[in-house]
């Protein structure tokens, strides 16, 4: 048992339909692999850590805040006064330790759902991007790693990029990670992006995966229709 996958079957992802946050995430991880295949990207520790980063890439979705903005949509009421961006609470309420417990149980859950067998092992000193791909999804933030008084190290998550923060010792960015995972750096996000779009509008992101022999094709579909998919979205 898993009490990040209890939480993600509990939480809502979307409003509409009331998708619960573990059929989001399972849905993006399924277009994710659709996007790698089309890609010729081979199974291994660049491709698990590309999976496991889409499937937690909303875990700020567990926060009560956003859980409260969601529920509010559902039932038609006013949002609440605090509003959140979820990517901003990544780091929040013991996400961390929640996503670092799981690693084995996300590993079998994605085995058995999406046939989909990853190496917990191929995580190991590369969670700071997992992080950053959370972090970053929506293109808003990047992580900071910062000193604080006592001189610990912590991730903190910024806005502006062309910020100076004195206490800094490095970052991480989208662009790091459209660099470092090239030509997929953005598969977090495409993913994240299609299986939503579908979902608000009811379509089979299967069917549009039909349509597509290569990635170029599908990000020329997008394009195509980014008015719809943003209005959507919003």
């Amino acid at each position: 048992m898993s009490a990040l996958l209890d939480r993600y079957r509990d939480a809502l992802g979307k409003s509409t339909g009331r998708q619960s946050l573990y059929d989001h995430s399972m849905a993006c991880v399924d277009v994710a692999l659709r996007v790698a295949r089309l890609a010729g990207e081979e199974p291994g520790p660049r491709l698990d850590r590309l999976i496991f980063a889409t499937f937690v890439h909303d875990v700020g979705k567990l926060d009560p805040n956003f859980q409260a903005m969601v529920e509010a949509a559902v039932i038609g009421h006013p949002p609440p006064g605090k509003r959140v961006k979820h990517e901003a609470s990544t780091f929040d309420h013991d996400h961390p330790r929640l996503v670092e417990e799981s690693k084995e149980a996300i590993r079998m859950e994605l085995r058995a759902t999406c046939g989909y067998d990853l190496d917990p092992a191929n995580l190991e000193g590369v969670m700071d991007h997992i992080w950053a791909f959370a972090v970053t999804h929506h293109g808003l933030f990047y992580v900071s790693y910062e000193r604080d008084r006592a001189g610990t190290l912590h991730p903190l998550i910024r806005r502006q990029w062309t910020s100076f923060y004195p206490n800094e010792e490095r970052r991480i960015t989208l662009v790091d990670l459209l660099f470092e995972y090239h030509p997929l750096g953005g598969l977090v996000m495409i993913a994240d992006l299609v299986a939503s779009y579908c979902h608000e509008q009811g379509k089979d992101y299967a069917a549009l995966f039909g349509q597509v022999a290569t990635v170029g094709q599908l990000l020329d579909m997008l394009i195509e229709r980014a008015s719809a998919i943003e209005e959507s979205l919003q």
